[in-house]
């Protein structure tokens, strides 16, 4: 029970794809028409977070229910914010900035719409939707090591003619920090109003928008604004001082392992985790781990802007 409750975290940190469709990157002729055009931000309820723990995976699905509300509550509690916010405000305005859209006002009122068409009869008034939807967030224990843990996210981001309903650029990512060589414990990630948690999940949340704007929208990383320093490896050892007292300098880069995959199913995290079809047709790219000190092992190349490891994104089988 305790490897497959490991198991369906793994499924929740990859991206969630559906095999049927391929990701689509925005083509050079659907940018250009976004010159002078307004494109209208939807926004979604913020998915639940599961905190998996290895007592909760014993008892099934009542487990399940368990860690459900045990990671609500500390997301609740501690206010830490759906990623899904830092990366729709960080896509949508390099989108404005590269391609010349004006960029409306984010809606007020969350939707529960997930297709296109649905997503675009949201907005007659504007002459584009750009959606953003978190499809899973979660800490979770390792199988050989109950007390340390690593964190995982999923994001879609879909840019959409209202006139049609056709999706100009669609795409998942999903990134996670289980490969890292410093794996906080439970206490660590919630101490301080978990601030590590919140900075590990802002980790994850520009992780993504670098990613995307490569892949999905053909932006190149100048284009994009740069990670803030304290999100760019938030699990490396502090230096003397704490780390709210570093200086908060942006710095450029694609950040942890990550994968792309097509359109995720749309499923709450409680459903995910028990399907066996959730995660179903993406690929990862696993990247050598490093040490405390940054090192690889057997002379592998570290990687080229963080600790964490290297990523590749991939298409869905």
């Amino acid at each position: 029970m305790i490897k497959a409750a490991w198991g369906a975290g793994l499924l929740l940190c990859a991206a969630t794809a559906s095999a049927k469709e391929k990701p689509i990157a925005l083509s050079e002729l659907d940018a250009a028409t976004l010159q002078g055009k307004t494109i209208a931000l939807t926004v979604h309820e913020r998915p639940s977070f599961i905190a998996f723990t290895a007592g909760k995976a014993t008892l099934g699905l009542l487990g399940t229910a368990a860690m459900v509300s045990a990671g609500n509550n500390i997301v609740d509690e501690n206010g830490v914010e759906d990623p899904a916010i830092l990366v729709r405000r960080q896509l949508a305005q390099a989108l404005a900035d590269r391609y010349g859209a004006i960029v409306l006002e984010p809606d007020a009122v969350a939707s529960k719409a997930k297709k296109p068409k649905d997503l675009a009869a949201l907005h007659p008034e504007a002459d584009f939707v750009f959606d953003v939807r978190s499809a899973g967030w979660q800490f979770i224990y390792f199988p050989s090591n109950w007390d340390n843990y690593w964190m995982g996210y999923n994001v879609q981001t879909q840019l959409i003619d209202t006139r049609t309903g056709r999706p100009l650029a669609s795409m998942a990512c999903g990134a996670h920090t289980k490969e890292h060589a410093n794996p906080p414990s439970r206490d660590q990630l919630l101490e301080q109003e978990a601030r590590l948690l919140k900075d590990v999940t802002q980790h994850l949340g520009w992780t993504c928008v670098h990613v995307l704007a490569k892949e999905q929208y053909g932006l190149l990383p100048e284009q994009v604004a740069a990670i803030p320093a304290q999100y760019v490896d938030p699990l490396s050892p502090a230096p003397p001082g704490d780390v709210a007292d570093r200086a908060v300098e942006p710095v450029a880069g694609a950040p942890a392992e990550v994968a792309i995959a097509t359109d995720p199913t749309g499923m709450s995290a409680t459903e995910a985790a028990t399907s066996e079809d959730y995660g179903h047709g993406t690929a990862e790219a696993p990247a050598a781990p490093v040490d405390a000190a940054g090192t690889p092992p057997n002379g592998a190349a570290p990687p080229e802007v963080t600790d964490l490891e290297a990523g590749e994104a991939t298409d869905a089988l």
